[in-house]
């Protein structure tokens, strides 16, 4: 959700162009329904769009603008102050029966400035059974002016009863170009990693633009890069000095063992004679060339199936330190 004194509407939002034409369509016809669910990955931008949706219902112009001119709703809205736009929260680790019981009670109450009051339920999957049964009691029932929007990252959590109540939207994954489009204008084309970032973010803009502002992140890929080609270049003598900076980076593995791949996965690019601007790590092309004789595409298949199969194992809970020095063993031989 957006920060207090910042505005949100649709054309805020990157991607998921048919979810806000539907629900533009749906504010423009009056054919709004009284319970949405928006499901997708954490970070994919679903509150955004909860927001944004909220801000067309609530407006006061008859036309629902993207940017009224300052209607008391809107401004209210900005400001954090809108009695007819209530959100909930996780406490601690889920969503118990009171906080439901909450919107029960408030939900009898009609809009002070709008036509409809606006219910987001953040996290909804971490409702508890009973604050889904309290809800359920809600949906049965609403009257006519309220709108609940539940936003999941677990849609199966939600009770069928619940489901069938309700109108899903399932938010995709943005492309590498929307993602990009959007760090170059946050950040500017001097982002370093800009092209890893975005393609390392699995199509999700939240977690994009955390990656993009953590310097920890940043310097995790430059070292595991210099790392894979320290592997490349030394013999088995140096496996332990080696295995010190797993070590050191226990907690982040897999965010390791996913560069590595995307590494090697790069070096075969170039093996195979593909485009450089291609590549993942773009901006590190100039090191990748220059240690890309160490490699044969054979070698190169079999170190992205040593990685994956180290993570894998790890997954399963197999010895850290036997697991690391097992890949690395087999990572240097011919």
């Amino acid at each position: 959700m957006k920060e207090k004194g910042e505005e949100m509407g649709f054309d805020d939002i990157i991607g998921q162009t048919e979810i806000v034409t539907t629900l533009k369509r749906a504010v423009k016809n009056d054919h709004v329904g009284h319970a949405y669910v928006f499901s997708g990955p954490e970070g994919i931008g679903k509150g955004m769009m909860a927001e944004a949706f909220a801000r067309q219902l609530l407006c006061l112009e008859a036309d629902a603008p993207e940017r009224c001119e300052g209607c008391t709703a809107c401004r209210l809205l900005d400001e954090g102050t809108n009695p007819d736009f209530i959100v909930i929260r996780p406490s601690g680790s889920s969503i118990g029966i009171d906080e439901i019981r909450g919107i029960q009670s408030d939900i009898i109450i009609k809009p002070l400035y709008s036509r409809r009051k606006v219910y987001v339920i953040v996290n909804a999957d971490l409702m508890t059974v009973q604050a889904q049964n309290c809800l359920l009691k809600i949906l049965e029932e609403p009257p006519r002016y309220a709108v609940i929007i539940l936003t999941v990252s677990n849609y199966n959590a939600l009770l069928e009863t619940i489901r069938s109540r309700t109108i899903r939207y399932n938010f995709k994954r943005n492309s590498i170009e929307e993602v990009t489009g959007l760090l170059r204008e946050r950040f500017g084309s001097s982002l370093k990693g800009i092209d890893f970032i975005a393609a390392y973010s699995g199509g999700i803009i939240g977690t994009a633009l955390k990656l993009a502002e953590s310097e920890e992140f940043i310097s995790l890929r430059d070292r595991t890069i210099d790392m894979v080609f320290r592997i490349a270049n030394s013999g088995l003598d140096a496996i332990f000095d080696i295995y010190d900076f797993f070590d050191e980076n226990k907690d982040n593995i897999n965010t390791v063992l996913d560069i590595m791949q995307m590494v090697y996965r790069d070096i075969m690019l170039l093996k195979t004679n593909q485009k450089e601007n291609m590549l993942i790590n773009y901006d590190k092309k100039d090191i990748i060339l220059s240690n890309a004789d160490a490699f044969t595409v054979q070698k190169l298949i079999r170190n992205i199936e040593l990685v994956e199969q180290t993570y894998r194992n790890l997954k399963y809970n197999a010895n850290f330190q036997l697991s690391i020095e097992a890949m690395l063993m087999k990572l240097q031989e011919d």
